[in-house]
């Protein structure tokens, strides 16, 4: 089966958090988009892992667009505290199908990058899809945005790959290890708990209030009441961040595998209980992933930088969220609490590459850093200014690294883009 090569302005590979924001941004922004997702469903970490809940802020831009489409039109109340993997789906779907200058090609496995011909740095002019063993067709554009989340797109373009704990001289982080290894957050199996009344009875009729529980895991407990409102019926529907186990090696997909098999035996006395309660459980499809390569940009943020909350002058993107380093002997003494900061646009600009950024939780940061930045709406945000700043390069015919970040900025806040780049402008959450 022979497919034919492509050509385009924009390409973004990976369709999740970041990849969306980021291909409909570059759509509006006037270029011509090509989206490419490894999976034939849309969505990244709520289709795959089940994260069905957008922690962090802000949430503006396009992001504040699609969880307005959720509260309003894909939800069973405007008072979820989270949505159901179709709901993210639907609504991103809806999104797409606004975007005349955006193609969406899904169910398309990358395998390898296109250079171009030059000299010194490599330069990106696009990437190779797998259809069948031995069949491949070219998309090639302007501008390559690696939003993949594991970042092997940047690596086989020749980027430098930052994986596991860095050094604390490396950066001067007062929480990093003596010596740098090997080690990232642990993954996290997620599962909706559903209560069942009988095998006859609908559990969950449209317009009931859906929340989150999230149940301590022991023999005694069961997943907490949601936060109802008195008279309202509680839907016995419950968001469980399940178990967590460590993985040897995030990148290696026979790594995963084995994650998530050691998985079933932690988590399955959890499901005996509950089901011996009178609940069925709905397990997501993958092991949720938090952390695997990181690519150096041309700045990378540190512990430091977010402690201080520095927002330097070519921040794009904004976030407020603590130190998450999931399951970490260094958990608590960084804290759940953090200063906001900006993100520079030099942390999703790969040092060394042309013809190419970096958004998502891959993109240039510390160990420490990505522990912060690696949730939904912050890595939209970041997402989003890729995007633009893609499709103001290849528009130009500049290089990304050659674009004036005040120009991004502008646009960012501009018509279609509404972009929060900072806390003192007034844009509600959704």
């Amino acid at each position: 089966m022979q497919h034919p090569d492509i050509e385009t302005d924009v390409v973004v590979v990976g369709a999740g958090a970041a990849g969306l924001p980021a291909a409909i941004g570059a759509a509006r922004a006037g270029a011509k988009v090509v989206l490419l997702e490894e999976d034939p469903a849309l969505g990244g970490a709520p289709s795959d892992y089940y994260v069905c809940l957008p922690y962090g802020r802000p949430i503006s831009g396009v992001m504040a667009e699609m969880v307005h489409l959720l509260s309003t039109r894909h939800s069973p109340t405007s008072r979820a505290w989270f949505f159901l993997p179709s709901a993210y789906q639907r609504a991103w779907r809806e999104m797409i199908e606004a975007e005349p200058n955006l193609r969406v090609i899904a169910g398309a496995e990358v395998v390898g990058v296109l250079h171009g011909r030059g000299t010194g740095s490599p330069q990106v002019m696009g990437v190779s899809v797998q259809v069948l063993p031995g069949a491949t067709f070219d998309v090639k554009g302007k501008v390559t945005i690696d939003c993949s989340g594991s970042g092997f797109v940047s690596e086989m373009a020749g980027a430098t790959v930052m994986y596991g704990r860095d050094a604390r001289k490396e950066f001067g982080e007062p929480h990093a290890p003596e010596k740098a290894d090997d080690r990232v957050q642990a993954c996290t199996w997620m599962y909706f708990a559903q209560g069942i009344v009988g095998t006859d009875t609908i559990i969950n009729p449209p317009g009931v209030h859906v929340n989150v529980g999230i149940p301590e895991r022991g023999d005694e407990h069961l997943p907490q009441p949601p936060a109802v409102m008195p008279g309202e019926k509680d839907p016995q529907l419950y968001l469980n961040w399940g178990c967590a186990v460590a993985c040897r090696d995030t990148r290696d997909p026979l790594a995963l595998a084995e994650t998530q098999n050691a998985a079933y035996d932690v988590i399955e006395p959890d499901l005996r209980r509950l089901e011996k309660a009178g609940y069925t459980v709905h397990l997501a499809p993958r092991i949720g992933v938090r952390e695997c390569r990181r690519i150096r940009g041309e700045h990378v943020l540190t512990e430091n930088d977010i402690v201080s909350g520095a927002f330097p002058p070519d921040t794009v993107a904004v976030a407020d969220y603590g130190f998450d380093d999931w399951r970490s002997d260094k958990h608590e003494e960084l804290g759940a609490s953090t200063a906001r900061y900006g993100i520079p646009y030099r942390a999703i600009l790969p040092a060394g590459v042309e013809g190419m950024l970096v958004a998502g939780k891959c993109m240039s940061g510390t160990h420490i850093a990505q522990s912060s930045f690696r949730v939904m709406p912050i890595v939209a945000g970041a997402g989003q200014a890729a995007g633009v700043a893609g499709a103001l390069s290849a528009t130009r015919a500049i290089q990304p690294r050659q674009l004036d970040p005040d120009d991004l900025r502008k646009a960012l806040r501009g018509d279609r883009q509404h972009l929060q780049l900072s806390f003192d402008e007034q844009q509600a959450d959704a």
